[in-house]
């Protein structure tokens, strides 16, 4: 009942209540926020499924062309939890347990940093560093063997992307940029890229709820988003069966790039 009030009502976009908190009104009537929620679900869900994370850090900077940034970050985390089932459905047969054994706890230590900075630290500061260091590794292919076999690579990829992936749902660049340089099989990667985002994603939550930022009516308007993720990692595993381990790597390069400078001209644009 309460989700449905919510979704029906019109007006302005967001109003704060006096406790603070941030509402969402007249959404289901923006045709700006469906266009945007349904291409940022999509290309997250093919990235996932298809390319292991590569472009998903996409969706939320589209949906904050519409809506608050800490908004969209709680509405795409079920969403996201769907779609790490689902990949890890499709591949985790083929999973690399010593990678994960290395990345994981450094994600852990991760998110406990991001939850406590969640909403306290300026994501336009996180969106440009990490840009950049996305940017300069898809370009400079030679950094690869450097940055993932230098001493304490996994705890350092590893903890930025739980800090990341906690603050702005933005874990896909930095643990890309790990596992590129491990130079994995294509079905191991997405496997092992796939368990660690749903670990990553389903601890999250503790921090979310926590957080007192997160209303039931927003988890419902996820949960009417689900058909559409659903969509998009049914599509990564199609697009994935079609290309070879090389132009995988790739397009996966090609993503964290692309991935990089979205999220340079977002914090430039928040300037």
């Amino acid at each position: 009942m309460l989700a449905a009030t919510a979704l029906r009502r019109s007006g302005s976009i967001y109003r704060r209540t006096v406790e603070g908190g941030l509402y969402l009104e007249g959404v289901i009537g923006s045709p700006l926020f469906w266009l945007f929620a349904a291409t940022g679900i999509v290309l997250t869900g093919i990235s996932k499924s298809g390319f292991a994370g590569g472009a998903g850090v996409v969706a939320v900077p589209l949906l904050a062309l519409v809506i608050p940034v800490p908004t969209a970050v709680f509405l795409m985390l079920p969403l996201l939890l769907v779609m790490d089932v689902r990949t890890i459905q499709y591949y985790r047969r083929h999973a690399s347990w010593r990678e994960l054994r290395a990345i994981l706890p450094p994600a852990m230590a991760g998110i406990v940093a991001g939850g406590l900075l969640l909403g306290a630290l300026p994501d336009t500061l996180l969106k440009l560093l990490l840009g950049l260091v996305s940017i300069v590794f898809a370009l400079w292919q030679q950094l690869a063997p450097w940055l993932g076999n230098m001493r304490g690579a996994s705890w350092l990829w590893g903890g930025i992307s739980g800090l990341t992936s906690t603050l702005l749902h933005a874990g896909g660049p930095p643990i890309n940029i790990y596992l590129i340089a491990r130079n994995l099989p294509k079905l191991t990667w997405l496997a092992t890229a796939g368990i660690f985002f749903g670990v990553m994603n389903a601890i999250k939550v503790v921090p979310y709820v926590l957080s007192g930022q997160w209303p039931l009516w927003l988890v419902w308007l996820s949960l009417a988003l689900v058909p559409i993720a659903l969509l998009g990692t049914w599509l990564g595993r199609r697009i994935q069966g079609r290309i070879s381990d090389r132009q995988f790597t790739l397009s996966c390069r090609v993503l964290l790039l692309a991935s990089g400078l979205l999220l340079v001209l977002q914090a430039l644009a928040q300037y």
